[in-house]
């Protein structure tokens, strides 16, 4: 399963978010309203211009080690 980062656009309704993601089949991860992030993990691609009425830009978490 793959993580990405999320930026998220002001004033969205989080339901209809969290909604959209189920829909999809991905899980969204905690979320950090307060500077507007929020963590999504799915076996499949997450693109932003699939959800452009909630995010500002999503990337895949490329945790890498030093």
């Amino acid at each position: 399963m793959k993580t990405y980062i999320a930026v998220l656009k002001k004033d969205i309704d989080i339901k209809k978010l969290e909604n959209e993601l189920k829909k999809n089949n991905i899980k969204p991860a905690p979320h950090y309203i307060s500077i507007g992030v929020v963590k999504l993990e799915s076996e499949k691609p997450v693109y932003q211009k699939d959800f452009e009425a909630y995010f500002i830009s999503v990337e895949e978490d490329k945790n890498i080690e030093i």
